[in-house]
């Protein structure tokens, strides 16, 4: 008796992992249904979609900085400016295993500490040439070592990388981590590039937002939600076309009010209420996303495709295609009812 409990248990829980792997498709799989049955015909049968392009591999995308040393002597210069200490840490062997994130902490922290000893009144006048061509010769590099944390960081390639998955109807889990976590992001984007003045963001913020990141596909399944729900959209809209050949006269008309129902139902009131959701989720996140993944010019061929599809902010490929054919389905649904004279509502 308990073996079958167990088993039936199991088999609950298989059919509730591929529900939810499949609802958007249920959802219009009801919906087109609904419609088929007003019109007496059969309903299509809805294909899954093809995957999205993966996120490169890290090593075609990691770009590592040219190495700028100094001698002991001029390491030592540093004393003046309060930074042996931080350039020890970093030299430490711990600090040599830090990952992406944390290098780019330290030279945003090492060149805010330059920038500061400059300015400083009391800093020694014949060092301040020496610095200044430290600082200069380190600025254009902070921008490499942004990218390499949003290519090498695992839980930023977790992120970014798309499922084969859609995010659920009921609630989208781990979008507000995702959007604090490319907040700031940006942030450190723009102090790398010298356009705001640096914060006080230390490693223990990042690793705070990357511990948000661990473990939550969100981003992926938004991609994939967006990518579905365009390929469904599409599906639906060839069988749709019959609703051109609907008789509006009066032998009809109880028929067509019976087909805005079923839209208003399970479309309007079902389906388009988690297309609100998620587009506004992805206009949020989409200008922050792009944002962060300016590539290299040695870098921008490699993750074109995918920049182009996901990372282009509202212009992404995957944004575009689902507005357009949210419209056109919409436009369908409108000359029907206007060729029959009915209202929406």
């Amino acid at each position: 008796m308990n073996g079958w409990k167990i088993t039936v248990a199991l088999v609950s829980l298989w059919l509730t992992a591929c529900d939810a792997d499949n609802e958007l498709q249920h959802h219009f799989q009801t919906y087109l249904t609904r419609v088929a049955h007003v019109l007496e015909t059969t309903p299509p049968a809805l294909s899954p979609p093809p995957p999205l392009p993966p996120f490169p591999a890290q090593r075609q995308l990691q770009q590592l900085p040219p190495r700028i040393s100094a001698g002991l002597l001029d390491t030592l210069k540093l004393g003046q400016c309060q930074l042996l200490s931080l350039v020890g840490e970093h030299n430490s062997p711990l600090g040599r295993t830090r990952g992406a994130a944390s290098q780019l902490i330290y030279h945003l922290q090492f060149q805010q500490g330059l920038q500061d000893c400059i300015a400083h009144p009391d800093t020694d006048r014949q060092l301040l040439g020496w610095l200044h061509k430290l600082e200069q010769q380190k600025a254009p590099l902070l921008v490499l070592y942004h990218w390499n944390m949003m290519v090498s960081e695992p839980e930023i390639r977790a992120v970014l990388t798309p499922r084969q998955r859609i995010l659920p109807f009921a609630e989208q889990a781990g979008f507000h981590a995702t959007l604090a976590a490319f907040e700031l992001f940006e942030r450190l984007r723009h102090i790398a590039q010298g356009k705001s003045v640096q914060l006080p963001i230390g490693e223990q913020q990042v690793n705070r937002v990357l511990s948000g990141l661990y473990g939550n596909d969100y981003l992926g399944q938004l991609f994939y939600s967006l990518h579905a729900s365009t390929h469904y959209l599409r599906q639906s809209m060839v069988f749709l076309q019959q609703l051109a050949d609907v008789d509006c006269g009066p032998s009809g008309r109880a028929g067509a009010e019976r087909l805005r129902n079923a839209m208003q139902h399970y479309y309007i009131k079902d389906i388009q209420g988690y297309f609100s959701r998620i587009d506004r989720q992805f206009v949020e996140l989409a200008p922050l996303i792009s944002a962060s993944l300016q590539a290299p010019r040695a870098r921008t061929e490699i993750i074109a495709a995918y920049r182009a599809q996901m990372a282009a902010g509202l212009q992404s490929v995957l944004y575009l295609e689902y507005r357009q054919n949210v419209l056109e389905h919409a436009r369908l649904w409108q000359q029907f009812l206007t060729r029959c004279d009915i209202s929406p509502t």
